[in-house]
């Protein structure tokens, strides 16, 4: 062994969802809102770069196009992120989602994604079970 991923290993991401097959272990979402839809082909999302960072996977086992998968909606992903704004782009994903729809976005990538965030919420049944602070955010410096 010459490398090791705890943090992608334990928490999952959509990139390790595609080299593994499936989304089912991906533990982390964030949690967006529909904004607009100002054209047939494109939806905003409230979640941007500063919601799940602008760092992508392109290439190799783990190539996930895009920014996130929207957990439940097969196949729709955030195609190109703002500081604030998440664009899902196509008609299916204009007639599929509607204003003020909350959407869960599975990050392509969960380290730095996770370091964007001072805690997460562990969520059971649709109800936050608990709250964990992320001790190593901005430790960096």
């Amino acid at each position: 062994m010459t490398e090791i991923r705890p943090g992608t290993y334990v928490l999952m991401d959509a990139a390790q969802g595609a080299a593994v097959g499936s989304y089912d272990t991906c533990a982390v979402t964030v949690l967006a809102t529909v904004m607009s839809k100002p054209t047939a082909d494109r939806v905003v999302l409230d979640a941007g770069v500063k919601a799940l960072t602008a760092f992508t996977r392109e290439g190799g086992i783990c190539g996930t196009p895009g920014h996130g998968l929207l957990k439940g909606f097969d196949g729709l992903r955030i195609g190109k992120l703002y500081d604030e704004h998440g664009l899902v782009y196509g008609k299916e994903a204009n007639e599929r989602l509607s204003l003020g729809d909350r959407v869960e976005i599975i990050p392509n990538h969960i380290c730095p994604t996770c370091n964007l965030y001072d805690r997460m919420y562990l969520v059971e049944d649709g109800r936050v079970a608990d709250e964990l602070p992320i001790l190593c955010r901005g430790k960096s410096q």
